[in-house]
């Protein structure tokens, strides 16, 4: 009867950290989202190198606005991203955007050329 006692109570123990857990990791999400309150679909219209003293070489993007989906209703939109970074911009592409204010959280692509 003590054994079923004691697994009992780790078993208690082992719900309640895994239940904490899931609340921690939803609680960091939500904070990553509030950090991005701009999402948009856009399509590329031009790509430029930019000079510029940081250690890797930049690319200015500017973006046409196609729809606003959160954040500030603009019309354009100008990013600069690494220029062999993980998204390789192309000029007529469409993407969806996530972004605080020049910075980009997030580019999905949503159509080819």
């Amino acid at each position: 009867m003590k054994q079923l006692l004691r697994l009992g109570k780790v078993a208690v123990t082992l719900v309640g950290l895994a239940g904490s857990f899931g609340v921690e990791n939803a609680l960091a999400t939500s904070a990553f989202n509030l950090s991005c309150p701009e999402k948009y679909i856009a399509t590329v219209t031009n790509v430029e190198d930019v000079e510029s003293q940081a250690a890797f070489p930049k690319v200015e993007v500017d973006f046409q606005i196609i729809q606003t989906l959160k954040g500030e209703k603009v019309l354009s939109k100008k990013i600069q991203v690494v220029k062999d970074g993980p998204v390789k911009f192309k000029s007529g592409e469409i993407y969806t955007l996530e972004s605080n204010d020049v910075w980009l959280c997030s580019a999905t692509l949503f159509s080819k050329l």
